[in-house]
């Protein structure tokens, strides 16, 4: 018997999730003879429930929600041998990966994919115990990130994200780690490390030309300065897609990474937008590793 899951946040959506619902089963139930609704109430729900949805068979899970849902529905599948395949209604703030799979961000044309089942497989990268599908960094500005509301969220978009890093770009603090890659290592004070699979950042296209879903690679970028003078200076590298070609920045390209702090200090990482493991991790890609449905 075929099964279906669809996961649902409730706060997505400006409250509209659940909205969603019966459109979503109507075109599941075509396709399999068992459709599953749980609806989340806090954070580890979305884990919890792809994790056990996979572990009962089921042949698709659905993530109706923002970057948040989307990134803790995947740890609860990926880390299983026979893994289901995954499906995105994006009702976030940013909702970087549908965007960059070309999922409609209008949540009725994305529920008509489901009717479709076209198929890409992407890679996924895992930091220590936490997978994530499009992004990782680690500094006070993506710490920010952390602090903004979900009513800053619901009125601002994603400027409210902008707002959150320009205060702490006016604080100009820097990590201290290290770097260790078969391709590059450094030791010292950054402003940031940012990672990406996908190469979109904060739904900011092409961040990183060249890196693609399906590459095998994770694309990195060594931040050294980032105060108010230089942000002005990188700001059209970023927007001309050349911020690799920045000098003040170093840009690797690895299978693996590791990060650690100096010092010991204690320095929490941003995974996909929601808080991630504190150094010292290693990143690692896992090549063609989900099937997610797109147009």
């Amino acid at each position: 018997m075929k099964k279906a899951q669809v996961i649902i946040n409730p706060s997505s959506g400006r409250g509209k999730a659940e909205d969603y619902a019966d459109p979503i089963i109507k075109i599941l139930e075509k396709r399999y003879e068992e459709v599953e609704i749980r609806k989340t109430e806090g954070a580890g729900d979305a884990k919890r429930f792809a994790d056990e949805g996979t572990r009962d068979g089921a042949n698709l899970i659905v993530a109706v929600g923002g970057d948040g849902t989307v990134n803790e529905a995947v740890n609860g599948i990926a880390s299983h041998e026979k893994r289901p395949k995954f499906a995105i209604i994006p009702l976030g703030t940013v909702n970087d990966l549908a965007r960059v799979l070309g999922i409609p961000l209008d949540p009725e044309e994305a529920i008509e994919i489901l009717s479709e089942e076209h198929l890409v497989t992407i890679d996924l990268a895992k930091a220590s115990d936490t997978y994530f599908t499009n992004g990782l960094a680690v500094g006070k500005i993506p710490e920010s990130i952390h602090e903004v509301t979900a009513e800053e969220k619901s009125k601002l978009g994603p400027l409210a994200y902008i707002w959150a890093g320009a205060k702490k770009l006016l604080e100009n603090e820097k990590i201290a780690v290290k770097v260790l890659s078969e391709e590059r290592e450094f030791e010292g004070e950054l402003t940031a490390v940012v990672m990406s699979l996908t190469g979109q950042l904060g739904g900011i296209k092409e961040v990183f030309p060249e890196a693609k879903l399906q590459d095998g690679k994770i694309h990195i970028l060594l931040v050294h300065e980032m105060d108010l003078a230089e942000t002005a200076k990188i700001l059209p590298e970023i927007l001309s897609r050349q911020i690799t070609e920045s000098e003040n920045m170093t840009y690797i390209t690895t299978e693996k990474v590791t990060l650690e702090a100096l010092h010991g200090e204690d320095y929490v990482s941003d995974v996909d937008g929601e808080e991630g493991p504190h150094l010292p991790f290693t990143v690692e890609v896992l090549k063609a590793h989900l099937q997610v449905l797109v147009p």
